[in-house]
């Protein structure tokens, strides 16, 4: 019994073909991928705005730049006065889900703010992934809600003085 074998010749057109189609999937598939969290090092990485040292999970925040570069913070508030200080191009910012520290996206987050929250630089600022969570919290804090836009919109009309970091806000 004779076996034969079929022999694929590609010619490099085709080879040119896969390549093409190999590369055109690979930048698909990146281009549309949700970007990723900064990576920081508790008790190691340092505040890109204030520079102290970034030690509490919960209150600690990000962004990631057009550019692909990570920024971190040891506070809500710090990342806020940041991307207005820098005027960064950013494309995704993060937050620490306060009850459970996971990442969350600052853009979907319900912030809750109280002078009886007491963060890194006083901004008194934290965020949940749920609205339901984040109002049971104002209530226990005494605290009022905000979401993402309100947040920055209070620091764009509400600018910082260098060294301060305390957020007010009349209810």
């Amino acid at each position: 019994m004779k076996v034969s074998s079929v022999r694929c010749q590609i010619s490099p057109v085709g080879w040119l073909w896969v390549l093409l189609l190999f590369i055109v999937t690979a930048c698909t598939n990146t281009a549309n991928a949700e970007p990723a969290p900064p990576t920081i090092h508790y008790g190691e990485d340092v505040c890109e705005l204030c520079g102290m040292i970034i030690s509490e999970e919960r209150y600690a925040a990000g962004y990631i730049t057009s550019d692909g570069q990570q920024h971190i913070f040891d506070d809500i508030g710090d990342m806020f006065q940041a991307q207005l200080i820098y005027n960064h191009q950013v494309i995704a910012f993060f937050v620490h889900n306060y009850d459970d520290n996971r990442w969350i996206r600052a853009e979907k987050a319900a912030f809750v703010q109280s002078h009886n929250i007491r963060t890194p630089m006083a901004s008194g600022i934290v965020a949940f992934e749920s609205p339901d969570q984040a109002a049971a919290f104002t209530a226990e804090m005494k605290g009022h809600i905000m979401n993402f836009s309100e947040v920055s919109a209070y620091y764009q009309t509400n600018p910082m003085p260098e060294g301060e970091h305390m957020m007010e806000h009349s209810q």
